[in-house]
């Protein structure tokens, strides 16, 4: 009865959240509310794509932003030369432009770990970077991708910003679900062993590079989808989206909110967009606040949000 209880829980909140354009219409501020809401689900995605590598298959990447833009880039450049707008084609197209990268990449880094896999993995993101910014009959350059087109889904247009947050919601649910799935399955089990000891796991007949890799490229195929629903969003794509800033921003949420959980990459992309959004607005120093932020939770909470609310849950139980 308790676990009916929960899911009925979850599947209202769940509505009320893609509802939310719908029933806050009424708010002097719903759409500034929607647009803020909207940026933090789709750094929400980045965020649980990027602990999926550092939380559960212990890889901790500086350059998880590349396939971020490849997404982005990839939505945004097939919507204006294949001149569409179909959901379908332009969202395939960025999943799988970010999973080739991802394979290409992941295939010469996860043999390394630690250290050196931090800096291939940064070294690798700034050639994407570089590329974006200096390609500009393809990519604008500089002046970034311009005009990028809103999707239509069966020929629903989704080109409003209600429907296009319903859109971005939609997508945070379905990946967030399928993501809970995977770290609960056998195959998920197997990356916290890789994680914990890859040695033991190689021992035990597990091909660890090969669960490394596909780890990887899950990981980049879903950053690639965050960044082709912040092109639709945005309607804009610059190199920035590659840019190392990108990848930062992505750590700093997942280590706030909590590395190796759902929730705390979700709370820790809310809490960084809400500093960079609103709080900028209200004073000079967000980005001050937000660094303080960050070391006080290295240096205090290196769990996140998450182990915080354990910890007072298992004191409050005693």
């Amino acid at each position: 009865m308790r676990r009916v209880a929960t899911w009925l829980a979850i599947a209202v909140a769940a509505a009320g959240l893609v509802a939310f354009p719908y029933w806050s219409a009424g708010w002097e501020s719903s759409r500034f509310a929607t647009t803020v809401l909207r940026d933090i689900l789709v750094f929400a995605i980045f965020a649980l794509s990027l602990d999926l590598l550092v939380g559960f298959a212990g890889m901790p990447s500086l350059g998880h932003a590349a396939f971020f833009g490849a997404g982005a880039y990839a939505a945004g450049i097939a919507s204006q030369r294949l001149a569409t707008s179909e959901l379908a084609v332009t969202l395939a197209a960025a999943a799988a432009s970010a999973a080739l990268l991802a394979l290409v990449i992941g295939a010469l880094v996860v043999r390394t770990a630690g250290i050196f896999f931090l800096m291939l993995t940064l070294a690798f993101a700034q050639i994407v970077f570089a590329i974006a910014f200096q390609w500009t009959s393809v990519t604008g350059g500089s002046n970034g991708l311009a005009g990028v087109g809103r999707p239509d889904l069966f020929g629903i247009d989704l080109s409003s910003s209600e429907r296009i947050y319903v859109l971005v919601a939609v997508a945070f649910l379905a990946i967030a679900l399928g993501l809970r799935a995977i770290v609960h399955s056998p195959y998920g089990r197997a990356l916290v062993g890789v994680r914990e000891n890859e040695r033991r796991m190689r021992a035990l007949g597990y091909d660890t590079t090969r669960l490394r890799l596909s780890a990887f490229v899950l990981a980049g195929t879903i950053a690639g989808i965050a960044g082709a629903l912040s092109a639709y969003s945005l309607r804009f794509v610059s190199a920035q989206d590659v840019g190392i800033g990108t990848s930062i921003r992505g750590f700093v949420m997942v280590l706030i909110g909590g590395a190796g959980t759902l929730v705390g990459p979700v709370l820790g992309a809310a809490i960084v967009t809400y500093i960079e959004r609103v709080l900028s607005s209200a004073t000079p120093v967000a980005e001050t606040v937000l660094g303080l932020v960050f070391i006080g939770f290295v240096l205090l909470a290196r769990q996140g949000l998450v182990g915080i609310g354990r910890a007072a849950w298992a004191q409050a139980r005693r």
